[in-house]
């Protein structure tokens, strides 16, 4: 997964103004200043995480995400930027932003979440990132829009609550000046909620004719950027390799994501499915292709996916195919 550089370079800009020199926080991240002179160019995620880090310890500012935004270039969003300004309302703004924020990162997502007379703008993580890893990143994000709103519309755009899956700081001054709320700490997401009616607010300069010529160039930029590993892709990547050691296990499993058990079950909720579905859909794949392109007996087939009787082999397949092993290989061979 990647980022736009210019995340690094914000992360730069505050630091300065801490009196931290761009120099050295490069070095705290081993990143080459090479890799920050192209406006488009785009670094790992993992390193923009590490930057947000080295930045906070260095500059020992426990707020050090809501500093960064004082900061903030005017054209931090660069062309992403004519799409959500120019939009018509603030609700389209923040539709914008969900739209196209791959563009900023692919590590997390924006959605917008409908809640009664309430909505949601929340940060959907898709990388395994520690929720303190993710403090200043998120709320620099959260006020980043926040301050996009009240820019755009010209109106003093009030959250209703804000909330971080981190733990709480010491000192909540800071928090409550950005957002006029203190925030909910140690929350199950990070997010905004407004009221419903605000989404309709105008925006005080739109521009249709700007937008749609925005739209077609960051659509064309996302079509160029790199695919994005998700949660549940990497749990099937990871159970085909544990299928190769003998029957996996949630043990293993969260050994090998670096999380806890609870942790991997939640997040493969979050997603609709489960270890036991996903564990399914491999061995599904696996005995079809193998059905189908090898000569292995449905015995070795069945032992290699993780049965230890043919005969529940035979079931599962049945189960999820409709046919038997060996009705399914004659199929093909027929075909």
């Amino acid at each position: 997964m990647t980022a736009a550089v210019q995340n690094v370079r914000m992360v730069l800009a505050a630091a300065a103004a801490h009196g931290i020199s761009p120099g050295k926080l490069l070095a705290a991240i081993d990143l080459d200043p090479q890799a920050l002179i192209a406006t488009d160019g785009r670094v790992p995620s993992e390193l923009v995480l590490r930057a947000w880090q080295a930045a906070a310890e260095l500059c020992g500012d426990p707020a050090f995400g809501l500093s960064a935004v004082e900061h903030l270039a005017s054209d931090y969003l660069g062309g992403f930027g004519f799409a959500v300004h120019g939009s018509a309302t603030l609700g389209g703004a923040l539709r914008q932003l969900m739209r196209f924020f791959p563009l900023v990162n692919q590590h997390a997502a924006l959605e917008l979440i409908e809640d009664g007379a309430v909505v949601r703008l929340r940060i959907a993580v898709h990388a395994d990132v520690p929720d303190e890893a993710m403090r200043h990143p998120a709320e620099c994000l959260l006020a980043v829009v926040l301050r996009i709103a009240r820019r755009t519309t010209g109106a003093d755009i009030r959250p209703v609550a804000v909330a971080f899956r981190h733990a709480a700081p010491p000192e909540t001054a800071a928090h409550h000046r950005v957002f006029g709320v203190v925030p909910q700490f140690a929350q199950p997401h990070h997010e905004l909620a407004f009221h419903r009616a605000v989404l309709d607010t105008p925006h005080v300069a739109p521009d249709a004719g700007l937008v749609s010529l925005a739209e077609r160039h960051l659509e064309r930029c996302t079509d160029e950027l790199p695919p994005v590993e998700t949660f549940t892709r990497r749990v099937r990547r990871v159970l085909l390799e544990e299928l190769q050691l003998g029957e996996p296990t949630l043990a293993r499993l969260a050994a090998r994501l670096r999380m806890s058990e609870r942790t991997v079950q939640r997040r493969l909720g979050d997603d609709g499915t489960s270890m036991q579905a996903l564990l399914d859909e491999v061995r599904c794949q696996i005995s079809i292709r193998q059905l189908a392109e090898s000569t292995r007996t449905i015995a070795e087939i069945s032992y290699a996916v993780g049965f230890a009787e043919v005969r529940a082999f035979h079931r599962a397949f049945k189960r999820w195919t409709g046919l038997t092993p060996a009705a399914y290989r004659q199929s093909r061979a027929a075909s």
